[in-house]
């Protein structure tokens, strides 16, 4: 395969901007209200995934801005502290 091909390729399997892969929107549709935030382990107990499926989803989504990090919590079986994961909070001089 020479270099074009491979750069013709690479370029097609870019993603689109504002797709969602099936997993991904699956993940997003846990959150119906703006309020919900849920851990990680939550999400994967919710959906009935492994967590390194849910990790790796909701790494996916908070890289495109679609979910955010709204705070924290400690876990109380493990004692570690766990991110508040939840749709992203619009700041008000954003809406007039």
């Amino acid at each position: 395969m020479v270099s074009t091909e491979t750069s013709r390729e690479a370029f097609y399997t870019l993603p689109v901007i504002g797709y969602l892969q099936p997993k991904e929107a699956q993940v997003l549709a846990a959150f119906n209200r703006p309020e919900t935030m849920l851990t990680r382990q939550q999400l994967a107990d919710a959906l009935g995934w492994g967590i390194n499926v849910v990790c790796g989803r909701v790494n996916s989504l908070l890289t495109k801005h679609v979910l955010a990090v709204r705070g924290s919590r400690i876990d109380p079986a493990t004692h570690k502290r766990q991110e508040l994961i939840g749709l992203p909070v619009t700041p008000q001089s954003v809406l007039f």
